[in-house]
């Protein structure tokens, strides 16, 4: 496969989980905004853009004025997630780049998968935010993912498994590692903090993730901290747990570079390894919430580590610089 078609796969892949990523948190957000205090909504909305890494979020009116600054607010911040080109985040920028992405592969693309990516655009960029939001804030996020799933689907019916297939599925894990990462790094840190403890419960993180039912069938109703960062960190049958998706990114590596797969093995293959290894081995924290937070953004640094050593590897072909000690 030609490294340009390579990455325009992989881009995609990468641009689909994004939007993903940031429908997940929008939902989570959206749905508290019928019952939830104004301190909590706006500290909601502190960590939405915190995990996003996007400029952070002002405190809104406390007291008597709260509830009605709150709501306006919300409408601004989530329509800047939703319809805003110029911010990378958005669903709209996403959609668009990965749209384009898939464009520039037409040829390479099964029609449905293709259709299905073009509608998901299409309607996005029509649908009016402002009508969306006065039916109900969350329809529209909720109508996102459900498209999205839909195109993971059709992906999965229709694409073979080749080295198409398989640039598009790395950059979907390498993607989900990197925000899974700075997610659970983020909610310690507010953890920490003395008024997030009540708002940003462990159970909210479970729901984000959706994996409250799964942790409720295996543990109770009563999150507990340990037991919900070890399932969202080394469960193996979770899909949005790191440990899944480090072992995809291995096998799908070995895929696309039997040869790298063994003895020397390739930078990707090597920080791959490295990566697994923190995930499986690594200290998630325990009871110490500061140890939890530097690994969580360890990892999120080597998956960014990996990112790079796989374009230089399999798209710019530009010599490695080998991994960092």
């Amino acid at each position: 496969m030609l490294a340009r078609v390579a990455a325009e796969f992989y881009w995609l892949g990468r641009y689909v989980e994004r939007i993903e990523h940031t429908a997940r948190l929008l939902r989570f957000q959206l749905d508290r905004l019928a019952d939830r205090p104004a301190d909590e909504l706006t500290l909601g909305w502190q960590a939405v853009y915190r995990i996003l890494g996007q400029p952070p979020v002002g405190k809104t009116a406390s007291g008597d004025d709260a509830e009605t600054v709150v709501m306006p607010d919300a409408y601004t911040l989530a329509g800047g997630l939703v319809e805003e080109r110029a911010n990378p985040d958005s669903l709209l920028s996403c959609w668009e780049h990965g749209r384009e992405n898939g464009q520039r592969v037409r040829a390479q693309l099964p029609l449905p998968v293709w259709t299905c990516l073009n509608q998901g655009y299409l309607w996005i960029r029509d649908c009016d935010f402002s009508a969306a939001w006065s039916e109900a804030p969350a329809a529209l996020v909720n109508e996102a993912i459900d498209r999205l799933r839909l195109f993971a689907g059709v992906v999965d019916a229709a694409m073979p498994r080749d080295e198409a297939w398989r640039f598009l599925e790395l950059g979907r894990f390498i993607e989900r590692v990197q925000h899974q990462s700075v997610l659970l790094a983020s909610w310690v840190e507010f953890s920490r903090e003395e008024h997030a403890a009540n708002a940003l419960s462990w159970a909210d993180l479970l729901r984000v993730c959706g994996a409250y039912e799964v942790y409720c069938r295996r543990h109770s109703t009563n999150v507990d901290r340990t037991e919900a960062l070890n399932l969202l960190t080394r469960d193996p049958e979770l899909p949005r747990s790191l440990r899944f998706a480090v072992h995809r990114i291995e096998d799908l590596l070995t895929g696309i570079d039997p040869v790298g797969a063994r003895y020397p093995l390739a930078p990707p293959h090597r920080m791959a390894l490295r990566l697994t290894a923190a995930v499986e081995m690594g200290n998630n924290g325990g009871s110490d919430e500061t140890d939890a937070g530097g690994f969580f953004r360890s990892l999120e640094d080597e998956s960014r580590t990996l990112h790079h050593l796989t374009m230089a590897a399999y798209v710019t072909h530009s010599p490695p610089q080998g991994l960092a000690k």
